[in-house]
């Protein structure tokens, strides 16, 4: 049975595809993607009935976009992938390489959902931009003192753990050289969290600023422009710190498969083989109703 895609959020769909997307959560890109707000909203502020109705067209429409323009895409990637393994050839080159292919899948999904996320901002009352601006500080309050506020000893042992039961379910337990791998690269990562979430709030900020201004006949230009180029609120630490995270996950990773056991090997092909059985599996969703003539209505 064809499994159908309309339920399915974007990031879902980008998370998972590749080896790299398999290791999704290693505080790297999909860390960063702070325009899937307009995605997550309803954890953010409440809609009303007139907003909901405005959204749910474009939002089906929108992933069946995905489905039919883009899985095609990552299904192509991951059976490249899964060659390259059983040739001996997913190392470390492929896989930074394999990154800036989904950078640049993200940027297309990113331009794909601007106008409609400009849009739903541009319809929000003082209420609910206030409701939003809360909602942020309380998110990053939790979020500081989760991932930032501990010993930065404990943040790396986190660090690790995490990584360790995310790679077990492709890798299978890892022996004690592959967890003095992973300790290693946790360790390296350093004062990354703080990084990273310094330069969420900043980009945060600017979007409330920009919110300011939502009535404004340029508001949907300027806010696709924050959507799209929210890398340039980083700081360049944190970009430093984030090029050389894809260029050590890619080495871990490397040094993962060059080290693992034949079973370990049979897992991770076997996991990406039947990730592309569920890629394949999926059913492309025709939105109902008539289509959306202009996303940026």
């Amino acid at each position: 049975m064809r499994r159908r895609l309309s339920a399915l959020p974007l990031l879902v769909l980008l998370a998972g595809i590749t080896l790299l997307t398999a290791c999704s959560r290693l505080d790297l890109a999909y860390r960063n993607l702070d325009w899937l707000l307009t995605w997550r909203i309803d954890s953010y502020l409440d809609l009303n009935a007139e907003q909901k109705a405005w959204l749910k067209p474009r939002l089906d429409q929108h992933l069946a976009w995905h489905c039919s323009t883009q899985l095609p895409q990552l299904a192509s990637w991951l059976d490249q992938d899964r060659a390259d393994l059983a040739a001996g050839k997913l190392d470390a080159a492929h896989l930074l390489a394999r990154f800036g292919d989904l950078r640049d899948s993200l940027g297309t999904v990113s331009s794909e959902v601007s106008p409609t996320a400009a849009g739903l901002l541009q319809q929000l009352s003082p209420q609910q931009v206030q409701q939003l601006r809360q909602s942020m500080a309380k998110e990053n309050e939790k979020l500081r003192h989760e991932f930032v506020e501990p010993p930065l000893a404990k943040q790396i042992a986190k660090r690790r753990e995490t990584t360790e039961e995310r790679l077990e379910p492709w890798f299978g337990e890892l022996d004690q050289q592959q967890q003095a791998l992973v300790q290693s690269w946790a360790a390296r990562r350093g004062e990354q969290n703080r990084l990273w979430l310094d330069s969420r709030e900043r980009w945060q900020a600017a979007l409330l600023q920009e919110l300011e201004g939502r009535r404004s006949a340029d508001f949907p230009r300027r806010i696709e422009a924050l959507l799209r180029d929210r890398q340039s609120y980083w700081s360049e630490e944190y970009r430093r710190s984030f090029a050389d995270g894809e260029r050590s996950l890619a080495q871990l990773l490397d040094q993962l498969i060059a080290s693992a056991s034949p079973a370990q090997r049979q897992q991770l092909g076997e996991s990406l083989g039947a990730l592309r059985e569920d890629i394949a599996g999926m059913e492309c969703a025709t939105p109902a109703g008539e289509a959306v003539a202009s996303r940026s209505e």
